[in-house]
């Protein structure tokens, strides 16, 4: 895809948003070091001491990938430590250290060429797994195979040079132990031909503050070392060649987000109005504990989605109640006079603990997850209840989300449960419960169970990717996936309007609210309560702070005429465009 701007022609390439923010930078193309093992065969009387050098080599890795793991958990944090418990489990799994040490007695093979046998078997059967993060495991593989074939070829560091200026770093694939190490002074931004969203890698850019893009496949080789390259971690999206505008308005942003990070927790949440007077509320999308620093910078108005889920992916054992009490509580520390709102386990899709036992499905997302695993289980979802109620849900601190929800049968259920919950935690005090729409059913049908619920969080991205039939996890359907089709603004119209029928508080956690466009859309449809990656709020403030909501109503108009709702894009370009300055629009799309 090309696009002009500033009498230059850009090149525009989709991947899939995998780390919020955005970056400028050349390009720089990163590559492992590391030769093929030579192909050797062995006399019979070397097995042994083959035997041992392959055992020297993976007891050297494992040691080396705890080690990583230590420096991780002191600078990271626990959450991101786990990250590498796979890695060392696999160094230490049968079917990897029998089947090499069979190659060795059986084929005479040298150590090297038995071990990367043996692990380019397992990367076989890890890509006829059905399961979306067996296949992001592929990464961890990788990681295993260079310290150990590095180790057994006398290399005692790691075979890969990152590079030591500052760029936008672009991979194949990159691997927990590799993105753990970068350095976000000279990594400005990622990107990789494989991966997705929950692969351990873009866990870690996340942490890190990275923005990073997955999933660019062959499209990568159209990104040459030295090239100037502007992404969004956000949106997936690349940009070859930005114009010197787009560079300029990206650094006045930049330098401003760097001036918040300059001076950490000095920001009180920060009231936000309309320049016509209406409040908005701004909250924060955060992973885990960790960004509660990161939303406070930006003067968050709280908590919109606490994602839970860090508790559970790559767990063998269900985590305690009681650290999960200790996870919300610290929160809710961070936020003491503002709303927090915990999504319970969206698990399941490409979020699989290792502790549950999944059934091969063709399409998870489709699958079992998220609510419907909670409700199968539900000494799972009482243990989370409970850790979530003792933390402050039962003072009102902390609402409960509830995603991927289709029935009335579901939210029924989840109620039971709660209520018995609370009476046997909190003696029967009542608990704020809300719900994802997220899923066209649930938004047709809000009208039935409203009278069930607290609240509702419209979910824009999922919801967009379910009405529309594309997978947003593939790049190459990405412009398809328009939040802003005639459909989508119908549906969030009929939803809001049905939830204030209801006299439902209304929230917005997707990415449609950082786009200028998107969020000219949802101010004039009446939402005013939204959630965000931190790195958003401060550039959807100031936007927020130059717009008309009077007069957005009125560019959104009546809907129901075709011509109305086909062209409200155009409608809202024209009036942002006329309001707000360029550096602006193009600092926040």
């Amino acid at each position: 895809m090309r696009e002009r701007g500033g009498g230059d022609v850009s090149e525009v390439i989709l991947g899939i948003g995998a780390s919020q923010g955005r970056a400028v930078g050349p390009v720089r193309r990163v590559h492992w070091q590391l030769p093929a093992p030579p192909h050797r065969t062995i006399e019979r009387s070397d097995t042994e001491r083959e035997i041992a050098r392959f055992n020297e080599a993976r007891i050297w890795a494992r040691e080396r990938i705890r080690e990583t793991r230590e420096q991780t958990a002191s600078t990271l944090g626990e959450v991101e430590a786990n990250i590498f418990d796979p890695q060392i489990l696999m160094l230490e799994d049968p079917e990897l250290i029998q089947g090499t040490e069979r190659y060795i007695r059986e084929n005479l093979l040298s150590a090297e060429r038995a071990c990367d046998w043996r692990l380019t078997e397992l990367r076989v059967a890890i890509l006829d797994a059905a399961h979306l993060i067996i296949v992001d495991r592929l990464a961890d593989l990788q990681d295993i195979r260079f310290r150990v074939l590095s180790r057994l070829a006398g290399g005692d560091e790691d075979p890969l040079l990152l590079p030591t200026e500052p760029g936008i770093l672009v991979f194949e694939d990159l691997t927990p132990s590799v993105a753990v190490r970068l350095d976000p002074e000279l990594a400005l931004g990622l990107v990789s031909a494989a991966g997705s969203r929950s692969a351990h890698s873009a866990v870690l850019a996340r942490s890190l503050g990275i923005p990073s893009v997955v999933g660019v496949g062959p499209e990568l080789s159209r990104l040459p070392n030295g090239r100037m390259l502007m992404i969004d971690g956000g949106t997936g999206r690349l940009t070859l060649d930005p114009d010197p505008r787009e560079i300029e308005a990206h650094g006045q942003m930049a330098r401003r987000l760097s001036e918040l990070r300059q001076h950490p927790g000095t920001q009180d949440p920060t009231p936000t109005y309309t320049a016509d007077g209406e409040r908005v509320y701004l909250r924060a999308n955060i992973d885990q504990p960790g960004d509660v620093a990161a939303a406070k910078q930006v003067g968050a108005e709280g908590v919109g989605l606490f994602r839970s889920e860090f508790l559970v992916i790559g767990r063998r054992v269900i985590p305690s109640e009681e650290e999960q009490f200790v996870a919300y509580r610290e929160v809710l520390g961070g936020f003491p006079d503002q709303q927090v709102t915990l999504r319970t386990f969206d698990i399941g899709g490409d979020k699989f603990p290792l502790f549950l036992e999944m059934p091969p499905e063709e399409n998870p997302y489709l699958g079992w997850r998220a609510i419907r695993i909670c409700l199968d289980l539900p000494d799972l979802f009482r243990n989370q209840l409970r850790a979530a109620i003792r933390a402050g849900g039962a003072k009102g601190r902390m609402r409960l989300l509830i995603p991927f929800v289709i029935s009335e049968d579901e939210i029924l259920r989840t109620r039971e449960i709660l209520d018995s919950v609370v009476e046997d935690v909190a003696g029967g005090t009542k608990v704020s419960l809300g719900v994802m729409v997220e899923t066209p059913a649930l938004a047709e049908t809000l009208d039935i169970v409203a009278r069930h619920l607290d609240f509702i969080s419209l979910g824009t991205n999922d919801l967009t990717q379910y009405s529309l039939a594309v997978d947003r996890g593939n790049a190459r359907l990405q412009h398809l996936a328009d939040p802003l089709h005639p459909a989508m603004v119908r549906m969030y119209a009929r939803v809001f309007e049905t939830a204030t029928a209801a006299n439902l508080d209304i929230g917005v956690c997707g990415d449609l609210a950082a786009d200028p466009v998107g969020l000219g859309l949802l101010l004039g449809l009446g939402f005013r309560d939204l959630s965000l990656a931190p790195q958003s709020i401060p550039e959807v403030r100031d936007l927020i702070e130059m717009v008309s909501t009077e007069v957005l109503r009125e560019v959104c108009g009546d809907l129901s005429v075709p011509e109305r709702v086909v062209g409200i894009r155009a409608r809202l370009n024209e009036y942002l465009e006329a309001t707000v300055p360029p550096e602006t629009m193009t600092a926040t799309s």
